[in-house]
């Protein structure tokens, strides 16, 4: 393997541990607001052979959820290399694979997609035949296929990448590293197998770079997206790729109220783009993260990013990381912080948000450790009646202070 990328891979993951650390260093300097909401624990994971560590958030399809762990599983090793699981909104988990390196791939940080006919599709961080990661498909009654591994000049290392499907069978994704620069890529994958380089970022060249979240299509075709790094002020950039193949930044954050290092995937909803940046913005000192919308330009309207909401830790979270935005029917933002909140037990451990259209922010749920998990680093899915299913990447009973994650519901 090239020693570049492993280094790379190294520093990574080192910045992963964000998602545990920032969330054991604020301490609780208010009461726990109200709430309504009713949280039921679904699952504990406990390392093997039912997983451990679901960064990811879950897919809901009909009373069923789709998601994945980044650890744990029956596959080699101390930790086990993850799994793709359902569960029922009832709580009960059937492992649909279980990853062993090689071929199948390693370390599944983002989550799954389902076509029409039920099948799954996902990306793995390492395995495959180069270890530098792999797109792959789990049949709906079948074992799982690797569609692709990656090899390094083609991209390297999706890390929190839930692949997009157009409605040809294309998948789209990025991957962190790799790629002409070494900087990461945007990639299409076709139903034949075949994978086109969209897009090489060029650390150099005053692009952004690393992006370590997926993308998002418009109704024609275009694909938006996020960077952390790069672009004019070092603080990561909006991009789009037009269906032609034209790439441009879009923005160029700033560092300041506008937010710094979006790391979550941008959605795309009424002709512009929402989505969260991990810190930024002028709620705390070092600045907690924002929620954000962007309208590109339009005939002689100039382009405008709007902050919606800026995190000020406590009580409302801080640090929203790679999950991206869900709406209601009446416009409410949902979504989660891996940090931040006022869980009453002393460390603020996340929390589950909702955003109204006037901005008021409503706290649905703070984490507290035991049993429920902390550090959500992922998004949410709702179902019809309103209630809210998302993850917490550690904590829970299972392995004592930290666990192994868990899967829970909050119903408004």
């Amino acid at each position: 393997m090239n020693s570049n990328y492993r280094s790379v891979k190294d520093l990574g993951m080192a910045a992963m541990t964000l998602c545990v650390l920032v969330a054991a260093v604020i301490l609780a300097g208010m009461a726990t607001p109200a709430q309504a909401q009713i949280e039921t624990l679904l699952h504990q994971f406990t390392g093997s052979p039912d997983g451990a560590n679901p960064y990811a958030g879950v897919a809901l399809k009909g009373t069923t959820l789709y998601g994945t762990t980044m650890q744990g599983g029956t596959g080699p090793g101390s930790t086990g290399n993850g799994i793709v699981y359902k569960l029922t909104t009832a709580g009960k988990e059937t492992i649909l694979h279980t990853f062993t390196g090689q071929p199948d791939g390693a370390e599944p940080y983002g989550g799954v997609v389902l076509d029409s006919k039920g099948n799954l599709y996902g990306t793995t961080l390492t395995g495959g035949a180069h270890q530098y990661g792999t797109i792959y498909e789990i049949p709906k009654n079948g074992a799982e296929v690797v569609l692709y591994s990656f090899g390094g000049s083609d991209g390297a290392y999706p890390y929190y990448v839930t692949p997009v499907l157009d409605k040809l069978g294309n998948l789209y994704g990025t991957t962190a590293y790799g790629g002409y620069y070494g900087n990461g890529t945007v990639f299409k994958l076709s139903p034949n197998g075949t994978l086109t380089t969209l897009h090489s970022f060029n650390s150099a060249g005053g692009d952004g770079y690393y992006p370590d979240a997926g993308v998002v299509l418009d109704a024609k075709g275009n694909l938006y997206g996020s960077a952390p790094a790069g672009g004019t002020y070092g603080y990561g950039v909006l991009f789009e790729i037009t269906m032609s193949g034209a790439y441009s930044i879009l923005y160029n954050f700033t560092g300041g109220a506008d937010g710094l290092t979006p790391r979550s995937p941008v959605v795309f909803k009424g002709g512009s783009l929402y989505g969260t940046t991990q810190a930024g913005g002028a709620g705390c000192t070092w600045g907690c993260g924002v929620v954000f919308k962007f309208t590109p330009a339009k005939g002689k309207k100039a382009a405008k990013e709007t902050v919606l909401h800026t995190f000020a830790g406590v009580p409302d979270g801080m640090s929203p990381m790679y999950g991206a935005l869900v709406f209601d029917k009446l416009g409410n933002i949902y979504g989660t912080t891996q940090a931040g909140g006022a869980f009453a037990g002393g460390t603020n451990l996340g929390t589950v948000y909702k955003l109204a259209p006037d901005g008021t922010i409503t706290i649905l749920y703070n984490f507290d450790q035991q049993p429920n998990g902390y550090a959500p680093c992922a998004g949410v899915a709702l179902d019809t009646k309103g209630n809210v299913y998302t993850t917490a990447a550690f904590g829970g009973n299972y392995g004592g202070q930290y666990g192994g994650g868990t899967v829970i519901k909050v119903t408004p």
